[in-house]
């Protein structure tokens, strides 16, 4: 009996010491090599444009006052803040009935050599108030198509703001004739009056020294011409 007593507890002590016998961590290994990237896949194609919609019907009206052609207007100079600037802009709505009608686009023959043409333009859809921006140039032909023709020039334009990409504006309302000293270097060219469709058609240029123009500084104007113009045929008609 007593043999089996030590046994028991030898076995037990073995069995405590065993447990309680951890082995020391080892040293840590070397780092693995890093893989390789893996490859981008391709892109893919672009899908193709979807079609254009159609274009959208004009207002009613809008015909009849385009109708008679425009105006186009470019203006180059410096504002009155000393920033140079650039302008282009068309006129291109006429009035819609009487004497403003003529007015707007018109041929009288004022003699056998001289024929006056009277256009006036909006910028946009006439109202009373709120589209007050106009340009009206009087035209006198002399002698038309032969070796010695000759013009009277006249340009106004009432009203027109510019606009200018540094989000600032000014407004433009000035009358600027051939027979004012300070509106030099006048050129009027590529006249043509069709006789069968009433087409006028020209180009015309001039500068305008600062007392005359709006800005405060020398201004440079151009511009084309292409109307229909009407011609009266009642004695009622202003002229």
């Amino acid at each position: 009996m007593k043999n089996f007593y030590l046994k028991t507890i030898l076995i037990c002590f073995l069995s405590i010491t065993l447990v309680n016998c951890e082995g020391e961590d080892g040293a840590i290994g070397p780092a693995g090599e890093r893989g390789q990237d893996g490859i981008n896949g391709t892109d893919g194609t672009n899908g193709t444009d979807g079609t254009n919609g159609t274009d959208g019907q004009n207002g009613v009206g809008f015909d009849e006052l385009v109708k008679y052609g425009s105006i186009k207007i470019n203006l180059s100079g410096t504002r009155s803040d000393g920033v140079a600037f650039t302008d282009a802009s068309e006129f291109k709505f006429s009035p819609a009935g009487g004497s403003d009608l003529y007015n707007a686009s018109s041929k009288n023959v004022i003699n056998e050599t001289t024929t006056r043409y009277e256009l006036y333009r909006f910028l946009s859809a006439p109202d009373d108030v709120y589209q007050e921006a106009t340009t009206r140039i009087n035209l006198n032909t002399i002698n038309a198509g032969e070796a010695n023709q000759s013009f009277e020039f006249q340009l106004d334009i009432y009203n027109y703001g510019v606009t200018t990409d540094d989000h600032k504006y000014f407004r433009i309302s000035d009358n600027f004739s051939d027979t004012n000293p300070n509106v030099t270097n006048v050129s009027i060219t590529d006249y043509n009056f069709d006789e069968t469709t009433n087409n006028l058609t020209f180009s015309f240029s001039f500068d305008v020294a600062s007392a005359s123009n709006d800005t405060g500084h020398d201004l440079t104007v151009s511009g084309e011409v292409n109307t229909i113009v009407l011609e009266a045929i009642n004695n009622n008609t202003p002229i």
